[in-house]
């Protein structure tokens, strides 16, 4: 069974990620998928109901002072406390 990879959202309009996940994927024996660009927008209610999760799952910062902005963070180190 070989690992299959979704590239989705208004970042996968960036040809030059489209393609550097082709090779990552391609290194490691997955297939990369990436809808049609008709489809590769930033959805709102899909931002929202991640958020809704979060903040069910009591992961998020309590006050301002907590919000830590890491514009140069990479999306495989990010913590997901709230996912089982």
């Amino acid at each position: 069974m070989s690992c299959k990879r979704v590239l989705a959202g208004g970042v996968a309009c960036n040809s030059r990620l489209v393609e550097m996940c082709n090779i990552m994927c391609s290194e490691r024996n997955a297939r990369c998928f990436v809808p049609p660009r008709e489809f590769l927008v930033d959805n709102g209610a899909m931002i929202a109901y991640t958020g809704e999760i979060m903040f069910n799952a009591g992961d998020y910062p309590k006050s301002p002072e907590e919000v830590d902005i890491k514009p140069r963070q990479r999306t495989d180190d990010v913590q997901i406390n709230w996912r089982k």
